[in-house]
């Protein structure tokens, strides 16, 4: 009989190969299946982590923005209420008992934008000192109190411009994360069916192999007996 036996002995078995790309679903488990893909898919993922992070970072930054937009939205009721009691008590018919009250009632109402304009988010301050102490009427005449409503509209568009370009940004990162998936999964997932049609194929091939082998050993024996003489 005939035998390739440089074939045989060489031979090498895929079985293990497909078998992991099955089990595991990716084409490339160690850099020994494909050293190249292997280190571009390292990049892929360090960049996709990175994006992630940054991604996160700038909703956080959204999250602290909708927190202070809370907090100066509710100091904007509070001065509002003070613009009406301040044009209220210029009325000159009110009694000084009147207008007591209503000075009274504005006190309460400026406390509650001192106390708002110390809003915190994770532990920080969320609006800051200067916008604080600008917002804060210095007085309980119209002058002041439209002073501070001034400059609390400028911080509020100051933080609603800072919003959007987090939210901005962190679009653009969570894009870029879908994209470093999609190219990395394109590089490492396996074809499950050609895996499924090479495993059966690699199966084939080692049965072929064994029986080659098996031959040539039973061979190699009777060879052997008729060199010593044994029948």
């Amino acid at each position: 009989m005939s035998m390739n036996v440089a074939g045989v002995s060489s031979y090498h078995s895929n079985t293990g190969k497909w078998m992991k790309q099955l089990i595991s679903g990716k084409k490339i488990n160690s850099a020994a299946d494909d050293a190249a893909g292997s280190a571009i898919a390292q990049k892929l993922k360090s960049a996709a982590t990175s994006a992630n992070v940054s991604a996160s970072n700038y909703n956080s930054q959204i999250l602290k923005s909708n927190v202070a937009d809370g907090a100066m939205s509710g100091m904007n009721s509070y001065l509002s209420d003070m613009t009406s009691k301040s044009v209220q008590a210029s009325n000159d018919t009110l009694t000084g008992s009147d207008k007591s009250t209503i000075y009274d009632h504005m006190n309460v109402l400026s406390k509650g934008v001192s106390s708002l304009s110390n809003t915190t988010y994770n532990e920080q301050n969320v609006i800051s000192q200067g916008v604080a102490s600008s917002a804060t009427p210095s007085g309980f005449d119209l002058s002041s109190i439209e002073s501070a409503t001034d400059s609390l509209y400028s911080a509020m568009a100051a933080n609603g411009a800072a919003s959007n370009a987090a939210s901005h940004a962190a679009n653009i990162a969570s894009i870029s994360e879908i994209n470093q998936a999609a190219a990395l999964s394109r590089i490492e997932d396996a074809d499950m069916a050609a895996a499924s049609v090479g495993l059966n194929t690699s199966k084939t091939l080692d049965q072929v192999n064994n029986a080659m082998l098996k031959k040539q050993m039973e061979d190699q024996e009777e060879d052997n007996k008729r060199l010593l003489g044994v029948s």
